[in-house]
């Protein structure tokens, strides 16, 4: 049985492609057919669910179509019978089953993973110790590898003098066990379900019943059959297996080579392997035939970190540090003691440490921001998490491969669809890209959106892993499966420690900057000594540094993927799943040679690694040049321009990414920005005031912009993501906080001012955004995935370019804003977030905007869609009517932005519009659902976000009185809403009374902290305002406008104050300076201005019903245009 299992043809189904090469198969024309559906089923993705797989590169390289199917449908037996010898990694198999096959996982010392195994940094599942037992399958091949290496590294100590064998369980001997444990956890889990099913399991629990699958596996025959199942999978063990002896045999060698110059240079007493108590493999990926890092542990308990590449960029970098250090650095770097040896190296090895005091702490952050000057100055990027050691007051970079970083030559743009304009490079080229400032890792699925901080300055373990990672659930039993879940990631030793509790880096922003600022300025003063030749940066010219075509963690998961069952039956099937890369990098001429070498390294069981040299363009692997001249420019060309563009203007725009990242620690919208009274001025705002304080924003925006060869303006932007996080990048284009929103108040300041300097700018930007849209509307998928809302990008587009076809009297502007409101109108249908920001509410509001200024079939149609979308998807709550927008399962909101108010004013104007009764009767049961929830203790609706947690309230026009009050002074103006206007006026009078208290106390001027629209000041005196005219209580608008001019007043004083964490500058409409100008003018002259946070068009003055009306309420000031 055992012979007979070792001849199976299925063996051959583990030769690679180019392993089949060399002869044409013979197959039937059945067999043709099962080939072409193999062929169409990968293409289809329905092997693998969500893999973009395209086979266009094998025939690139060479292989027709017709050659792919017939390998697809080559059977076994034929394959076996036109390849005869035997694999070679099948002999090895043969070889240790006749040798150990009676051996058990029990019988080899270190049974269970241990120290000495190195880890798969990219397999987050949860702790396998319990799985071990599945490692019973390949004892034998264990037992086989544990030989070979053992004979090795005695051999090895012998030549070098040394006759002290090791243990046979010392690290430096031992498996990778979680390596091969993660090679065959899924295809174990497969079959022992399998025998489940098939009822071969004795056993009266799933416990007793996964005892006996252990039992079975045991066996050389059950092994053996499964292993001829999935002779992939047999193929990989024998590689791993190969590949640990070769490295660990020299990772032996190179130690007791080098032993006499490490103790000279770490003052250890070592002369041998006896002297190496332990050593712990995988302290990073695997590159170049599975080398990795080690740490070593002596007996006399010091360590070392063995590094398998050239350590000249360390030395190099050591020399920067002392350069530095030399010409008055204020506070010293550290160096780390370092032994090259050419093709590999030895590193001291950092120890954690806290700080002891406040003051060591400053001097932590104030490092921090030194190497932040400096890496950016090498144009350094990676300094993760993972490549940062807090000691004490030193932070330690612990891996320097990532600086000389450069981009790969491109045939087209590099810029990412809809980003436009210089921001975008900027960004790229700025201090975010070196990784030490805050960087979030965001996803979002059905149920939710996901966060990981993995900066090396804030970053830290513990937290779960932004994606659903497989995960093992009912081990140890026969029901054990794989789920996707997130999984808390492992502890991390970057952040720096006081009385060993993480010290908070936000509080430490400004120390940051200072040290930033300093060693900016010392690299800047002496710029032509650090790059003079043979200076400090010309010493890298000859080493190896990093190039990253992509995150690591793609690699990881690709590799990870690849031990799916289904991909381990054949080969050709695992090689097609690789294939996966290949749909990158379009734009790169040499993407072929790039994917070839992907797939070569992977193949290896490596995560791929390229790297050049600084004073290089080519690009290299492990095995030589992989392209010519593959990258634009070279590291030292890069570096240079990137130092001598060093200026104070640079160097503002670097400390507003610092700041602007670093509030990107703050989750969810900022509470409250730090509130300070002052007197209430007696007059209210006035057009004059209104006008100079817009001109001030104005002239912020244009000095923020960043624009070249005559394109549109763009800007650095912080930006919300997914209600909760901060994100510092360019602005998009929506209206939220990109650049539409920017478009709308510059084209209404030049209106208000008659500046070119603001209208050309606003023209620029429309004539963009047009364009944008035309380009959506001729694309293929026509904007698919991209948010409908009345703030968001296509949404955003229908109600600025309507507005501003008016403001710049561009009728053009319409056509395009039809286009938008088409391409929202094909999205009612799929949409899951229905509300005024990103959904169907919102895209509804801004095509009434459009329809209320150029009416006809089309937007008339779209609505009565947005309208039925809305009705349908309403759900019955406590109370009344609501709608889920967050995610499945998380309850229905209140107020404008994303809960019952925004959606239900949207239903009640399209009822208003086409006549529908039934929508009014939805909206009404909206309100009955938000009266359900009204705190009377608080005079405030509840934020009921998950996010915000239990018991949470604002005041905004986002979230809380100010949005539901205007909101209620909207719908006033409804008669369809007749029947709930009591309600509604009660409802306006609460919100009202809550905004004007917080908007005054005790007579002061006091607000909520911040000047924005949608979560600031400007949005409660609009709020107040409209109740005003509304109401008819005249206090309220005088008592509107005396704010509206305290805020204009302290604009004009150099503070407004956005509506971001910290208070950070931002360009936006919602919570930055385009809104605050917005705000202004369109107190002043609502009849002008259109109320924006409404998505009104102008002249209405928040009056759906009276387009008309040239004003609102009493106390306003009648302007004319400066």
């Amino acid at each position: 049985m055992f012979d007979e299992i070792l001849q199976t043809p299925n063996w051959w189904r583990g030769l690679t492609r180019s392993e089949r090469a060399g002869g044409t198969p013979a197959i039937t024309e059945e067999q043709h057919d099962y080939g072409r559906r193999r062929r169409d089923a990968w293409r289809g993705g329905h092997i693998l669910r969500g893999t973009d797989i395209s086979l266009n590169r094998w025939e690139r390289l060479g292989l027709p179509e017709d050659e792919i199917v017939k390998l697809l449908a080559e059977p076994a037996e034929s394959l076996a019978a036109r390849i005869p010898d035997r694999p070679a990694w099948l002999d090895v198999i043969a070889t240790a089953w006749r040798r150990f096959g009676s051996v058990r996982l029990d019988d080899l010392a270190g049974g269970g993973p241990a120290t000495g195994c190195d880890h798969d940094d990219h397999d987050h599942r949860h702790d396998q110790s319990g799985n071990v037992v599945f490692l019973n399958l390949i004892a034998p091949l264990l037992a086989w590898g544990r030989e070979e290496l053992g004979n090795r590294v005695a051999l090895l100590a012998a030549r070098h003098g040394h006759d002290d064998r090791l243990p046979a369980d010392h690290t430096l001997l031992l498996p990778p066990l979680d390596r091969l444990l993660h090679m065959i956890i899924s295809v174990m889990i497969l079959e022992v379900n399998v025998a489940r099913v098939e009822g071969r399991l004795p056993g009266a629990t799933p416990a007793e019943r996964m005892s006996s699958f252990i039992a079975q596996i045991r066996t050389p025959q059950t092994a053996l059959g499964i292993l001829a199942e999935y002779p992939v999978l047999a193929r990989e063990l024998v590689t791993c297996l190969r590949t640990t002896v070769d490295v660990r045999a020299q990772f032996a060698e190179r130690l007791l080579t080098d032993l006499p110059e490490l103790r000279r240079a770490f003052g250890g007493a070592w002369h041998g392997l006896a002297d190496l108590a332990e050593v712990s493999f995988g302290a990073g990926d695997t590159h170049r035939g599975g080398q990795t890092v080690a740490i070593l542990t002596f007996t006399d308990g010091r360590k070392l970190v063995y590094k398998p590449r050239s350590l000249s960029v360390e030395v190099h970098f050591n020399q920067v540090l002392d350069w530095l250090n030399a010409n008055g650095l204020r506070h010293p770097l550290r160096p780390l003691l370092v032994v090259d040896r050419g093709g590999y190296g030895w590193v001291e090895h950092v120890a954690v440490a806290s700080c002891e005091n406040e003051e060591q702490v400053d001097r932590f952050f104030w490092r921090q921001g030194a190497y932040l000057a400096l890496f950016h100055a090498l144009c350094g990027s990676d300094m993760h998490l993972e490549n940062v050691i807090a000691a004490g007051e030193h932070p330690v970079p612990v891996d320097l491969e990532a600086i000389f970083q450069v981009l790969p030559r491109v045939t087209g743009s590099q810029t990412a669809p809809l980003t436009f304009g210089e921001a975008p490079r900027v960004v790229r080229d700025s201090v975010l890209r070196v990784g030490l400032l805050p960087e979030r890792i965001i996803t979002a699925d059905d149920e939710g959106i996901y966060d990981a901080e993995v900066s090396g300055l804030a970053g830290s373990g513990g937290q779960l892993s932004p994606a659903r990672l497989p995960t093992f659930v009912a081990g140890g039993t026969d029901e054990m499966r794989v789920v996707r879940d997130r999984r808390e990631m492992p502890e991390t030793h970057n952040r720096v420690r006081l009385d060993d509790r993480p010290v908070n880096a936000l509080a430490h922003t400004d120390t940051l900057a200072a040290g930033f600022t300093d060693c900016y300025r010392l690299i800047a003063a002496r710029r032509d000594d650090l790059l003079a030749p043979g200076g400090p940066i010309a010493r890298f010219r000859h080493d190896e540094v990093r190039f990253i075509p992509r995150p690591t963690m793609t690699y990881g998961r690709v590799q990870s993927e690849s031990w799916h069952p289904d991909l381990l039956r054949d080969s050709l099937d695992r090689e097609i799943f690789h294939e996966v890369l290949s749909t990158a990098f379009v734009d790169v001429p040499d993407r072929d040679v790039l994917f070839g070498s992907e797939y070569r390294q992977l193949a290896d069981q490596d995560i791929p690694s390229f790297h050049t040299t600084p004073g290089s363009t080519d690009l290299y692997d492990g095995h030589g040049v992989v392209a010519h001249d593959f990258l634009e420019t070279s590291g030292l060309d890069a570096v240079r321009t990137r130092i001598g563009a060093m200026s104070e203007d640079d160097l503002r725009r670097q400390l507003w990414c610092i700041r602007a990242s670093m509030s990107g620690l703050t989750v969810g919208t900022p509470r409250a920005g730090k509130v300070e009274s002052r007197p209430l001025p007696e007059s209210p705002l006035d057009t004059d005031l209104a006008v100079r304080a817009g001109r001030s924003i104005g002239d912020l925006l244009l000095d923020a912009a960043l624009t070249a060869d005559g394109e549109a303006p763009s800007w650095l932007s912080v930006n919300f993501i997914g209600d909760r996080f901060w994100k510092v990048g360019h602005a998009g284009i929506d209206l939220y906080s990109g650049i539409a929103g920017v478009a709308l108040f510059l084209g209404h300041l030049g209106a208000a001012t008659g500046d070119a300097r603001f209208r050309r700018p606003a023209e620029q930007l429309a004539d963009q955004l047009a364009g944008v849209t035309r380009q959506l509307a001729a694309s293929a998928d026509r904007g698919a995935g991209l948010p409908i809302g009345g703030f968001s990008e296509l949404g955003g587009l229908v109600y600025v370019l309507g507005q501003l076809a008016e403001v710049l009297r561009a009728p053009a502007l319409v056509d395009a804003a039809r286009q938008a409101a088409t391409l929202c109108q094909e999205r009612f249908a799929e949409d899951k977030v229905l509300d005024v920001i990103s959904g169907t509410a919102g895209a509804a509001l801004a095509i009434l905007a459009l329809h209320d200024a150029h009416p006809d079939e089309q937007t008339l149609d779209a609505l009565k869609a947005a309208g039925r979308t809305i009705a349908d998807r309403a759900v019955d709550v406590p109370g009344g009517t609501g709608w889920q927008v967050e995610y499945e399962n998380a309850p229905a909101l209140l107020g404008f932005s994303h809960g019952a108010s925004g959606i239900g004013y949207a239903l009640a104007r399209i009822a208003q519009l086409t006549g529908d009764d039934q929508l009014a009767e939805v909206c009404g049961r909206a309100l009955r659902f938000e009266r359900h929830h009204l705190s009377p203790e608080q005079r405030n609706w509840p934020d009921l976000r998950v996010i915000s947690g239990p018991g949470a309230f604002m005041n905004a026009w986002c979230h809380g009185a100010a949005g539901i009050g205007l909101a209620r002074a909207a719908m006033l103006r409804l008669p369809v809403l007749s029947p709930w206007h009591d309600l509604i006026r009660e409802d306006l009078h609460i919100a009202a009374g809550k905004v004007r208290d917080d908007l005054v106390v005790d007579g002061r001027y006091t607000g909520i902290g911040n000047d924005s629209i949608c979560h600031g000041d400007l949005g409660l005196v609009e709020t107040l305002l409209a109740a005003s005219s509304a109401l008819d209580e005249p206090d309220d608008a005088a008592l509107g406008l005396r704010c509206a001019r305290a805020i204009a007043e302290q604009v004009l004083a150099g503070t407004p104050r956005a509506g971001v964490p910290e208070q950070v500058s931002t360009p936006g409409l919602l919570m930055g300076l385009a809104g605050i100008g917005y705000g202004l003018l369109r107190v002043a002259t609502p009849h002008r201005v259109a109320n924006v946070l409404l998505l009104d068009a102008p002249g209405r003055g928040g009056d759906p019903e009276r387009p008309a009306e040239r004003g609102r309420g009493a106390g306003r000031q009648e302007v004319v245009a400066a």
